[in-house]
């Protein structure tokens, strides 16, 4: 049984115009070789996949394809679809010619080896125009080799081109940067690639449904040859159709709506459904960090497609994402990565702790209490204040923002203007600031606490009159809600 072809190998582009997401070069070099101003070293930049070796080879075949030169000689200009032409003796022959010279630097990478590829540099070439040389991966080459290679670049002979390409350019010397000119290779967004992939799979006979061909594109993150080895395994266990259901199983990945009801259980605060949810997606078989990462990625999914419908629920959504990265870093080197997993999606499914902030009208509270039995009030929860919070952590910082606002029989009626704050407060120190109050007062001291986002600053609580009066007219002055800032 005869071996085939990888896909990404057959499907190579034949000329610029078949370059997919890479439209800005394919354009530049057209317009280069049609007005014959091509460099002699060109420096190919990119991640893995975008085409910086298919366009080497383009670009190459072009310098020696007989139909571009006869445009050149008479000043034709030539479209994309034409270079190279692929139809004459130099283009059918550029594969075996011993003028093309394609060397890979990450297994050849030391000064022996670049001094036998450029050692008949200097010579005529033998059937073609120009000798080409392709060096994949130059920023592996060794010190010695890259200074091997730069007095060619430097001082080329006229019938020889440089095609260098990197994955890495900041590891390439700048003596070799300064001397070429440099492509800059794109990654292929989404839209650009799965449209494509949809076109392949339309020519191997397959119809590969749009959400599957969506997401192998997502999923090779912008790299085309990643996306057609999706593909062609994808292609490789199906009889003429690829859905989204496929393409889970032939990548093993977690599925949309496994994820999606992660997800769903998160949001409503279930946590028994979240750990039903999780338990089944773990059934895929995936790393915890894998499964992580999938539901990064379909938040992110979630809230592009949301940008425009729903503000407020970005922040929910940023909190998710913030605690499944940070959950992630924790994985690696850990023992217990699915735990981690887990523990970090209930967290966030815990319920919400809600307080109910007791409304009062202000002018009720004025009426309710004379002013001096206010004021004294006011001054036995402050003396108190100052000596119990010393005691207690974190009380003295809250107190601080705290307004005595009534003071009737054995009740102290205490109002925050954050809702927060005032959780805080009834929450952990109530009960002990009442026992602090009533061992003071010698009889029992209850404290109400209340929500006001109008009442005054809590500072000016605590000035007496007439400091009072400047201090609050230089806060409206200046707008501050808080004396630090006046």
């Amino acid at each position: 049984m005869s071996q085939q072809d990888a896909l990404y190998s057959r499907a190579r582009p034949k000329t610029l115009s078949q370059l997919i997401g890479q439209e800005h070069i394919a354009n530049a070099l057209a317009q280069a070789i049609s007005k014959d101003k091509l460099s002699h070293a060109y420096l190919l930049v990119g991640t893995r996949g975008t085409g910086k070796t298919s366009t080497a080879r383009l670009l190459a075949k072009a310098m020696n394809c007989e139909t571009v030169r006869e445009a050149q000689k008479s000043g034709r200009l030539l479209d994309k679809k034409e270079i190279p032409c692929n139809n004459c003796a130099a283009c059918k022959n550029f594969s075996s010619s011993p003028d093309n010279n394609e060397f890979d630097a990450a297994s050849n990478r030391s000064v022996d080896d670049m001094n036998r590829l450029l050692s008949s540099a200097y010579f005529a070439p033998l059937v073609s125009h120009k000798k080409t040389y392709i060096i994949d991966e130059v920023h592996m080459l060794s010190t010695e080799a890259i200074n091997s290679i730069l007095k060619v670049i430097e001082e080329p002979p006229p019938h020889v081109a440089f095609l260098l390409a990197t994955t890495e350019i900041n590891k390439v010397p700048m003596t070799i940067r300064s001397r070429c000119q440099v492509l800059n290779f794109r990654l292929i967004p989404t839209d650009t690639a799965w449209p494509y992939l949809r076109k392949i799979a339309y020519r191997l006979g397959t119809n590969l449904h749009e959400d599957a061909a969506k997401k192998i594109a997502r999923l090779a993150a912008g790299s085309m040859r990643d996306a057609l080895t999706y593909l062609d395994q994808c292609n490789s266990g199906v009889n003429e159709e690829i859905s989204l259901t496929d393409v889970d199983n032939m990548l093993g990945l977690v599925s949309d709506e496994k994820l999606d009801k992660v997800i769903s259980a998160v949001r409503a605060r279930d946590r028994k459904e979240t750990a039903a949810a999780i338990t089944s997606a773990f059934s895929s078989g995936l790393a915890a960090n894998t499964i992580a990462e999938s539901l990064i990625t379909r938040l992110r999914d979630m809230e592009f497609a949301r940008l425009e419908k729903d503000t407020e629920i970005f922040s929910e959504l940023d909190n998710f994402i913030d605690a499944l990265r940070k959950a992630i870093s924790e994985m690696y080197g850990s023992g217990i990565p699915d735990i981690i997993l887990e523990m970090t999606l209930l967290k966030l499914a815990e319920p919400l702790q809600t307080f109910a902030p007791i409304q009062m009208p202000t002018q009720a509270v004025q009426t309710s209490a004379p002013v001096a039995n206010l004021d004294a009030g006011k001054k036995f929860f402050y003396d108190v204040a100052n000596k119990f919070g010393s005691q207690e952590d974190g009380l003295s910082g809250i107190v601080d923002k705290a307004i005595v606002v009534n003071f009737s029989g054995n009740t102290i009626t205490v109002g925050f203007k954050s809702p927060t704050l005032a959780s805080m407060f009834e929450k952990n120190y109530l009960a002990k600031f009442e026992q602090a109050l009533g061992e003071e007062a010698g009889h029992p001291i209850k404290i109400s606490v209340m929500f006001d986002k109008n009442l005054p600053a809590p500072i000016l609580e605590r000035v007496d009159e007439p400091e009072r009066s400047v201090l609050e007219g230089a806060m409206n002055f200046f707008g501050a809600s808080d004396a630090k800032k006046v």
